[in-house]
C-alpha cells in the first residue's frame, strides 16, 4: 500500500530496530530484477518502533549509520522508504455504500478510524484501497457499489516525517513511503491466486478465501481475505531475536529450499515453498530462537487464527480446506510457525467445519532472479524482501 508515491525508484531503504537495509533493483519495461542488498547495524535504542510517537530516539547516530550505508551512492537520488507495520495502524472497514468523490471517501474513512479504533487521523497520512466482493462483480461497474470493503492505513505525520528528514539530510529523496507487510501482501497476491486456482481445480469444494501471515523481527501481520476482499487484519508486536548462543547458519538458497513447480493455465510455472523441512524444523540441536520466543510467537499466531475463525468464518456450511500462506523476512522465520497439528487443533476448537488447514510457505526467491543477481550476499537475501516489495508495488 503506497503513501503518496511520485515516481518509481530503483533503491529502497527498509528499517528495523537493529539495522538498515538498502535494496537495489534493475527495472525494465517488462520486469524488475533484484540486484543487491546492503546492511548496516544500528546500536541498541536508536530506533523504537511505535505507531503513536516518533521512532528515532537519536537522530545524529541514525543519520551517521545511514550515511555509512549510502556513502558510495551518487546523490541526490530517489528512494522508496519501507517502514515496519508497527509504525502504522491498519484496519478493514465494511461499508454498505461508499462515496465516489475522493474528499468524501477520506472524510468517511477518517471518521471510521475514530469510531472503530479511537484514533484521530487528523495529523496522519492516510492510504486506502477499495475492494468489491467477486460475487458482486457487476456492482463494481457502478459509481457507488454496495458492500464495499476498505483496507485503510494511517501513519502519524511526526513518525514518517522523522524518517524522511533523516533521508533528506543525506540527499536521499523518499518519493514513496509504504508499510512492509502491506507491500509484501500485495506482492504475493498474484502467486496466491494462482495457487488457489490450482487447488480449486483439484477439489469439489473450492474455497473462496484464504489467510496470509507475514513474520518479521517486530512480530507478525495476519491477513484474511474472502471473495477477493480483505476481511480481517491484525498486527501483533513481538520482539523476535535469534538466541545469542546460536551460531549463524549457512543461509544458501540452493542448499536450504525445497521447491515445487505448479503448472498453471497457459503453461506458466509458479515457484513456491511447501512444507520445507529445512525451514520448518531446521537443526533441532541448535534452535535459532529461544523456547520463550518460539512459544510466545506460536501462541499469538494460534490465538489470532482462532479469533478470526470464530468471529469471521462462521458462514461455511460444508467441510472445507482453509489455506494459510506464510512468508518471512527473517533467516529462519518459518521455524516460528506452529506445528501443523497445533493449527488443526485450533480450527477444531473454533468449532468450524474446516477439514484441514493447508499451509503454503511462500519463497522470496519466487520474485528474486538469482541468475541475474551475481553480487548478492545470500546470507542476507531474506532481509531484502520488504525493500524489494516496496519497489515492486510502488
Amino acid at each position: 500500500m503506497k503513501l503518496f508515491p511520485i515516481n518509481q525508484p530503483t533503491l529502497a531503504l527498509s528499517i528495523s530496530e537493529e539495522a538498515l537495509h538498502l535494496v537495489e533493483v534493475k527495472k525494465s519495461w517488462r520486469k524488475t530484477t533484484f540486484q543487491e542488498v546492503k546492511r548496516v547495524s544500528l546500536p541498541s535504542g536508536i530506533v523504537r518502533l511505535s505507531s503513536a510517537k516518533p521512532n528515532i530516539e537519536n537522530m545524529e547516530t541514525f543519520v551517521e549509520q545511514l550515511r555509512t550505508l549510502v556513502e558510495p551512492l551518487k546523490t541526490p537520488i530517489s528512494i522508496a522508504l519501507s517502514l515496519p507495520d508497527l509504525c502504522a495502524r491498519t484496519s478493514v472497514f465494511d461499508f454498505s455504500t461508499f462515496p465516489a468523490k475522493k474528499k468524501e471517501q477520506t472524510a468517511l474513512l477518517n471518521w471510521r478510524f475514530k469510531q472503530d479504533l479511537k484514533l484521530d487521523t487528523g495529523q496522519s497520512r492516510l492510504s486506502y484501497a477499495v475492494y468489491v466482493p467477486t460475487s458482486l462483480a457487476n456492482a463494481s461497474k457502478q459509481e457507488n457499489p454496495e458492500k464495499v470493503r476498505v483496507l485503510g492505513t494511517a501513519i502519524r505525520n511526526e513518525i514518517v516525517e522523522q524518517y524522511e528528514r533523516a533521508c533528506l539530510d543525506l540527499n536521499l529523496m523518499p518519493v514513496s513511503v509504504s508499510i512492509s507487510g502491506l507491500d509484501i501482501f500485495d506482492l504475493y497476491q498474484r502467486n496466491i491466486q494462482d495457487i488457489l486456482e490450482v487447488e480449486d481445480r483439484r477439489t469439489t469444494n473450492p474455497s473462496s478465501g484464504a489467510m496470509f501471515l507475514f513474520i518479521s523481527h517486530w512480530g507478525f501481520t495476519f491477513f484474511a481475505f474472502h471473495e477477493g476482499c480483505p476481511s480481517f487484519v491484525r498486527t501483533k508486536a513481538i520482539t523476535i531475536r535469534p538466541d545469542s548462543s546460536h551460531a549463524p547458519w549457512d543461509a544458501s538458497i540452493s542448499g536450504s529450499e525445497k521447491q515445487e513447480n505448479v503448472l498453471l493455465k497457459g503453461g506458466e510455472d509458479v515457484q513456491h515453498l511447501i512444507d520445507s523441512p529445512d525451514l520448518c524444523n531446521g537443526d533441532s540441536s541448535k534452535p535459532p530462537y529461544s523456547s520463550y520466543t518460539a512459544t510466545k510467537v506460536e501462541k499469538e499466531i494460534m490465538a489470532t487464527l482462532q479469533y478470526y475463525l470464530e468471529t469471521f468464518s462462521q458462514n461455511e456450511t460444508t467441510p472445507s480446506v482453509a489455506n494459510l500462506f506464510v512468508v518471512s523476512d527473517l533467516e529462519h522465520g518459518h521455524m516460528l510457525l506452529p506445528a501443523s497439528e497445533h493449527l488443526q487443533q485450533t480450527a477444531e476448537v473454533s468449532g468450524l467445519s474446516v477439514s484441514d488447514i493447508q499451509v503454503t510457505q511462500l519463497s522470496y526467491s519466487t520474485h528474486f532472479n538469482k541468475r541475474e543477481s551475481h553480487f548478492v550476499q545470500e546470507s542476507h537475501i531474506w532481509s531484502a524482501l520488504p525493500g524489494f516489495a516496496s519497489l515492486r508495488v510502488a
